[in-house]
């Protein structure tokens, strides 16, 4: 009869275990506290510590927006040019821009607790009809500058519940990106095809 205790007790834990995952570049910085659009001027690298590339959080659509040609590994460098409300975020390829777009403050994007949030969602039940987790699940999306200026994104998200309503489940994932910021002031790349 022990025996049989001891394995329910050990499924029991198993399935009620829960995760943590959390991703960072080397000698990870906390956010800097921004609340103007000045703040972010500069020229950052487009690819990030540990991974990824800006490009890919402020243009995932890359194909539609450059065409077949381009691809976010190809775009060296994101230039950031504040004026008033105004941020023209430019993508630098081969020394001059090869795309542009202007984000106006407030109807673009907000700052709140210091970053800009590009994404912040929370859910009481379920995320939509193919959802295997029945429970509560937040994700929230932010992007600004780290404590020395450089470039920083991050991911997090936690959920609580039942998958496919048989499993109970924990989990809390949290990952950090570092751009380095390579220029503090913008350079005013010219446009490609002006040459």
């Amino acid at each position: 009869m022990k025996f049989k205790t001891i394995i329910i007790i050990i499924l029991i834990l198993f399935f009620i275990s829960g995760c943590l995952f959390h991703s960072e570049p080397p000698n990870n910085r906390e956010f800097r506290n921004i609340s103007k659009v000045y703040e972010l001027a500069g020229v950052y690298k487009n690819t990030g510590e540990p991974s990824g590339y800006i490009t890919e959080i402020l243009w995932p659509d890359i194909k539609q927006i450059f065409g077949a040609n381009i691809n976010h590994e190809d775009i060296e460098f994101i230039e950031v040019i504040p004026k008033d409300r105004l941020l023209t975020v430019k993508a630098i390829s081969k020394g001059c821009s090869i795309f542009e777009k202007k984000y106006i403050l407030g109807q673009d994007f907000k700052i709140n607790d210091g970053k800009i949030i590009i994404h912040r969602e929370a859910h009481l039940l379920t995320r939509g009809g193919d959802d295997v987790l029945l429970g509560p699940s937040y994700e929230d999306l932010a992007l600004g500058i780290d404590i020395v200026k450089d470039g920083k994104y991050r991911r997090s998200g936690c959920a609580a519940g039942l998958i496919f309503m048989i499993f109970p489940v924990a989990f809390s994932d949290t990952s950090d990106i570092r751009y380095e910021r390579v220029s503090d002031k913008p350079q005013e790349f010219k446009n490609c095809n002006d040459s």
